[in-house]
């Protein structure tokens, strides 16, 4: 819209104009980031509104200084556009697929109870206050993992906040994860292991429907594949290609290599050299496998979208269910159990994080146990010096 009248103010920080079809004064202000704010002063009298327009830049003056947010959003508007680039990103085949839990994090418990409040009025004590209708909501308080995902959400938003100049960054709260540490994840010792294996390769065939057959011989080879790479089930596994597996030479031997997407983003890993031969049994199912073609899939070619069930019968058949804590195992005991197998296996917390897509500090936290076994040959070594000496 055309401004009329331009006059100017405070070294042309200040522009004051009108508008057609307009008496009233408008204000352009020049703010720190080179953008400019409008507003109006609602007044006729030019001594007036020049007055009021210049009281604005003074106060946005003392803003900048104390490093106050000079314009500000409420929490719900600033979710709801953190929400929408996550969602882009996933519709272009791009996002984390842990924006998923961030969205709904969002949606189901950060903009109920903070949507009318402005995003720069968001402090230790308020958040203390949500974290308290949170567990009231919930009804217990959340584990370390869930409260992992609700602070990268809420991060999310001060980004986009901060991005935009509506909160600036000595404002943003630190957050801290107070989850309660969930309890020793569910695995399979290698005995346990052992005999799942040899169970698997009776109970593919012992049922009389083709599908069924179909759907357990897929099964086999996707659990035999998880247990030597470490991949995490259906957030890595659902949409991995042939194009995403490739075999290469290093210092004489011959290696394979996944290119995988998840919660931590896409990543590459070494999988164990026996992954060759589930990947071949694989392949002999079909007379062509294209680069573009999904590994796990069934001989028709379609694929499933779950095989937690067969997966659970399977173990209930083989009495395998529980551990000996009687925690019921699922798919991704078996990536617990590639990360117990690869520490007593003495590799490198810091190599088995970066091929696992996790943190040391996870694996520290989880399979600190394992500790003991790993020392056995020195706890358990030689007699106490001295100790039996014959007098």
């Amino acid at each position: 819209m055309k401004e009329n009248n331009q006059l100017i103010f405070r070294d042309g920080n200040v522009i004051l104009y009108t508008r057609d079809r307009s008496k009233y004064y408008q204000a352009r202000i020049k703010l720190q980031n080179n953008k400019w704010k409008r507003i109006s002063t609602g007044e006729t009298d030019l001594k007036i509104a020049s007055s009021i327009a210049c009281e604005k830049y003074d106060e946005i003056k003392v803003l900048k200084k104390r490093n106050i947010a000079i314009d500000t959003r409420k929490f719900k508007g600033v979710a709801e556009i953190a929400i929408r680039e996550m969602q882009e990103e996933l519709d272009a085949g791009y996002g984390k697929k842990s924006f998923v839990d961030y969205i709904q994090a969002l949606n189901n418990y950060f903009i109920p109870f903070f949507k009318n409040h402005n995003i720069d009025n968001i402090d230790y004590k308020r958040l203390k206050e949500f974290n308290e209708w949170r567990i009231k909501k919930v009804g217990r308080e959340l584990k370390h993992s869930t409260m992992n995902n609700h602070n990268s959400a809420l991060k999310r938003v001060f980004k986009v906040a901060a991005d935009r100049g509506w909160i600036h960054a000595v404002q943003i709260p630190e957050l801290k994860n107070n989850g309660v540490v969930g309890e020793r994840r569910p695995y399979f010792t290698q005995g346990e292991y052992v005999k799942l294996y040899r169970h698997m390769r009776t109970w593919i065939k012992d049922t009389p429907k083709q599908a069924s057959l179909e759907m357990r011989e897929l099964l086999r080879d996707y659990v035999l594949i998880l247990t030597n790479t470490g991949m995490r089930p259906g957030t890595e596994t659902y949409d991995l290609k042939w194009k995403h597996i490739e075999e290469f030479a290093h210092e004489g031997k011959r290696f394979i290599r996944f290119w995988v997407s998840g919660k931590t983003g896409e990543r590459q890993l070494i999988a164990r050299h026996n992954v060759r031969r589930y990947l071949d049994r694989i392949k002999s199912r079909f007379e062509v496998n294209k680069q573009d073609d999904y590994v796990f899939r069934l001989r028709s070619g379609k694929r499933t979208y779950s095989m937690n069930a067969t997966f659970e019968q399977c173990l209930k058949s083989g009495d395998l269910l529980t551990d000996r804590n009687g925690k019921i195992r699922t798919l991704y005991s078996l990536r617990h159990t590639y990360a117990t197998f690869q520490i007593l296996n003495r590799v490198p917390y810091n190599i088995l994080a970066k091929n696992m897509g996790t943190s040391i500090s996870m694996l520290q936290r989880h399979y600190d146990h394992l500790t003991p076994t790993l020392a056995a040959d020195q706890l358990a070594g030689k007699l106490y010096p001295d100790l039996f000496k014959e007098n």
